[in-house]
């Protein structure tokens, strides 16, 4: 079998592993070596199969002696095989960056024979770029499950990043689709990681729910030796109380970003300075959103996990185990993507984003929006007096955003014109603020709902104070002739849908999922 022959069917293997987005790195170089590992980053794009260019993403070998449902690589399955021998990747590897095909790698395998084994193929490749080939390129090495500490530990020395996939969020699917990996096989590497990385984590999420599900007490300083727990739907926390409060009552109330401002870490510690990351696979076990989301966030609390990646289940074959579905769950992933970001960079926890109620995410509709519909008490927000968080809370309004109100307001007080210049959305935010004391909506131009519309969410005139009055003593208005479009009798203003999350919800669906005609062109695609 020619090399090409092998990097066909090798780098196809590779490319339903999603844990390679851009990521810098601090790592020194050495002196006259070969490329870098700038703290910019690499710069990465990205093939329609997933596959990230400018790396080098390809397996050691495909061969697998474990036989996971979800895996195109498992070993009942009927698929061409192939392998590198370490010193012909190694060949390779320097071969294509010296042509500048690529600049970095990213180095898998399948199992080949036992966890050890592989690990120490994969840190002999590793090892060699650095030292005889002196490779200063990002490197990324995936980590064998069940891999001893030891050799976790001498592949993070010569990684920029290395990755434990968890693949599935429950221990009971676990040993369902992947008998052959246990939980402690995939937590006890990136526990040694975290450690090996610097991170102390000063405290672990409340874990007053579900002890039997093996959660972590809260420690102090002090990384765990059990893994985080794998929350089932009914352990999932209440929704978010309805008051308008920034306190934090203790570490366990911390979120995401809150803990990420106050990590502990060694700045001694040169171990995989891009830092650890994992994916799950979601749509081949049942769990819901809820459960995937809350081991999302210990993973991030308890482990220092840089990212955690969500790959669409894609079929790979007729294993029995598996559901069957027509096409990968993309909206989902999509979905699960934007509430990580309420995790990180949003102040957002798991128990706000879904609750027992809430189990799944609105595939129509963004997660923030979805949440501000269900805790309207939250709203409108002041947007000249507000703090960042209170800011970051408002659908439309991100980051960059929040910032520039907070910076723009020591000049004087902003302007409802002056917001979409600083980046907020008022296609969503029109609804949920107020500027100087005036509801934003209430100064744009207004929408008209149909009477079919309103009554398919419950909305009657009649019961409402009918045609030509004002619905009691909400800022509701329902008025013959007002303002907005009138149709039925009905017309409904922009400003007052703040008080009907129903009718509001129909005005914030994205609109890549409203059933509306389009002006883009359809393409026939080939099925075949």
């Amino acid at each position: 079998m020619t090399t090409a022959d092998k990097i066909g069917i090798l780098a196809d293997a590779a490319k339903y592993d999603a844990s390679c987005s851009t990521s810098g790195s601090s790592r020194k170089n050495t002196p006259g070596g070969l490329g870098t590992g700038a703290v910019a980053g690499i710069c990465h794009a990205w093939a329609a199969d997933g596959r990230c260019i400018s790396l080098l993403k390809v397996l050691l070998s495909n061969a697998c002696a474990y036989d996971c449902a979800y895996c195109v690589n498992r070993r009942s399955n009927d698929v061409r095989r192939a392998a590198f021998e370490p010193e012909e990747l190694v060949r390779l590897i320097i071969e294509f960056y010296r042509r500048n095909y690529i600049e970095g790698a990213f180095l898998s395998s399948g199992v080949i024979g036992c966890p050890d084994g592989t690990m120490e193929r994969l840190i002999h490749i590793a090892r060699t770029l650095r030292t005889r080939e002196h490779f200063n390129g990002y490197l990324h090495i995936k980590i064998i499950p069940g891999t001893s500490e030891r050799l976790v530990l001498e592949a993070a020395r010569w990684a920029d990043r290395a990755s434990v996939n968890i693949e599935l969020p429950s221990s009971a699917s676990l040993e369902r689709f992947a008998s052959d990996k246990k939980p402690q096989a995939i937590f006890g590497p990136m526990r040694a990681m975290a450690r090996a990385s610097g991170f102390e984590p000063r405290f672990l999420p409340d874990a007053s729910s579900g002890a039997s599900s093996g959660a972590p007490s809260i420690e102090n300083r002090k990384l765990p030796d059990v893994p985080p727990r794998l929350i089932s739907d009914r352990e999932s926390s209440q929704p978010y109380p309805q008051r308008r409060s920034t306190a934090i009552s203790g570490p366990s109330s911390l979120s995401v970003m809150e803990a990420r401002e106050t990590r502990l870490r060694n700045p001694d510690a040169e171990l995989i300075p891009a830092g650890q990351t994992t994916q799950l696979v979601i749509g081949a076990s049942p769990e819901s959103d809820a459960t995937i989301l809350a081991l999302a966030e210990n993973l991030y609390l308890a482990f220092d996990v840089r990212r955690v990646y969500y790959s669409a289940f894609i079929p790979t074959g007729g294993d029995p185990r598996l559901p069957v579905v027509t096409r990968p769950p993309l909206a989902r992933e999509h979905r699960l993507y934007q509430a990580d970001w309420l995790f990180r960079f949003y102040g957002f926890k798991a128990k706000e984003i879904l609750d027992p109620v809430h189990p799944f995410l609105d595939l129509s509709l963004d997660p923030k929006s979805g949440w501000a519909l269900r805790n309207p008490a939250m709203f409108p927000v002041e947007i000249n007096r507000a703090d960042y968080r209170d800011l970051l809370r408002v659908p439309g309004i991100g980051p960059k955003s929040a910032a520039r109100i907070i910076t723009a307001r020591r000049c004087g007080s902003l302007r409802i014109g002056s917001l979409a210049a600083l980046g907020v959305v008022m296609r969503r935010a029109r609804w949920f603020i107020t500027v100087s004391g005036k509801l934003a909506a209430k100064e744009l131009d207004e929408i008209g709902i149909s009477a079919a519309g309103a009554a398919d969410v419950g909305w009657d005139a009649a019961a409402n104070g009918g045609t030509g009055g004002t619905v009691g003593a909400s800022r509701v208005a329902v008025e013959d002739g007002g303002p907005g479009e009138r149709r039925g009798g009905i017309s409904v203003s922009r400003w007052s849908l703040l008080d009907h999350p129903e009718l509001l919800r129909r005005v914030l669906v994205d609109p890549a999922f409203r059933h509306e005609p389009s002006s883009q062109l359809e393409f026939q695609w080939e099925t075949d």
